[in-house]
């Protein structure tokens, strides 16, 4: 279940949500050996699944 939260005319996902695809505007970010996908202020980091690849959006990397 993808949980968000709705905000005006946008919706922001919820730390932790967990999504099979990104948007096609992010920007994939290379921080401390993990590529993670930029979405405006979103980030999502890869989590494989046997050979399935889902994102769950976690906290800006540091």
């Amino acid at each position: 279940m993808l949980a968000s939260v709705v905000v005006g005319a946008t919706t922001a996902l919820v730390i932790g949500s967990v999504v099979n695809s990104v948007p096609a505007n992010c920007v994939p970010v290379l921080v401390n050996g993990v590529t993670y996908q930029q979405c405006g202020s979103t980030w999502y980091q890869p989590q494989y699944i046997g050979t399935q690849v889902q994102y769950v959006v976690v906290a800006a990397p540091r």
